[in-house]
């Protein structure tokens, strides 16, 4: 059974390797539960701020105040009154954990606000380690097998593995499809270049899903580190020089 006990030993990276297998499996079975683990992740981040009832509402006043909400002139009922300090609280905890959370309509967007990088785990098990100053985005559709998200920034993913549904990040210009394994991206938004380390398995690495004179792709293995240059038109294969240095 899978417990919050369990989880937060997960989040702790006290677990077996049988248990994270289970865990996997248990996140890739139902995409709802990686919110739960998002949450949990939550608020273990957070354990060290206390939030108590007078704390919550005086924190939806600052709020409400740096937002410039007026409040209107009228009676508000006990449950609403609950349910804002309850909106309160998540704000304060996902603030407190660097981590941003946005769903515009079907968009899910992920940033990582603080100065170290952060685990994210998306509705089919995948682990990211998002970077300083980057950011996720992925669409509802996810969750039905169309797994492809949008980076800007750095990150380390680690995919659940699924033939049947590849894994396709969008960095840039460039783009890298997997099924399941570990590697870094890191698309730089100011000189458009893309960067792709294999820690594991193998990806394919391009810039355009049909081929023509200007259409790059290639396939990388563990230790190997292929980058795109937009601006001269090229992509390049190098060795990861980090790679033996890297858990």
């Amino acid at each position: 059974m899978i417990t919050d006990k369990l989880l937060f030993r997960f989040l702790n990276q006290e677990t077996s390797n049988k248990e994270n297998r289970i865990i996997k499996d248990w996140l890739s079975g139902n995409p709802d539960q990686a919110n739960r683990l998002n949450h949990l992740k939550e608020i273990l981040e957070s354990a060290d701020q206390i939030i108590n009832q007078e704390e919550i509402t005086n924190d939806w006043n600052t709020i409400e105040s740096k937002l410039q909400i007026k409040q209107p002139a009228l009676h508000i009922h006990p449950a609403l009154s609950v349910r804002l300090a309850g909106i309160a609280a998540v704000l304060l905890i996902l603030v407190g954990s660097g981590l941003l959370w946005f769903y515009r309509m079907n968009t899910h967007i992920v940033r990582n606000e603080d100065q170290y990088t952060k685990s994210v785990f998306l509705p089919d098990g995948t682990q990211v380690d998002l970077g300083p100053g980057s950011k996720l985005v992925y669409d509802s559709e996810f969750s039905e097998g169309i797994r492809v998200i949008r980076l800007t920034g750095e990150a380390c993913f680690d995919v659940t593995s699924d033939p049947v549904h590849p894994f396709t990040v969008i960095a840039g210009l460039a783009k890298i499809k997997v099924t399941g394994t570990r590697f870094v991206v890191n698309a730089s938004p100011r000189s458009k270049e893309v960067e792709v380390s294999v820690k594991s398995g193998n990806v394919l690495f391009y810039n355009s899903d049909t081929m023509n004179k200007n259409s790059f792709r290639m396939g990388l293995v563990a230790g190997e580190k292929g980058i795109f240059y937009p601006a001269l038109n090229r992509m390049d294969k190098t060795s990861d020089p980090y790679f033996h240095s890297t858990p």
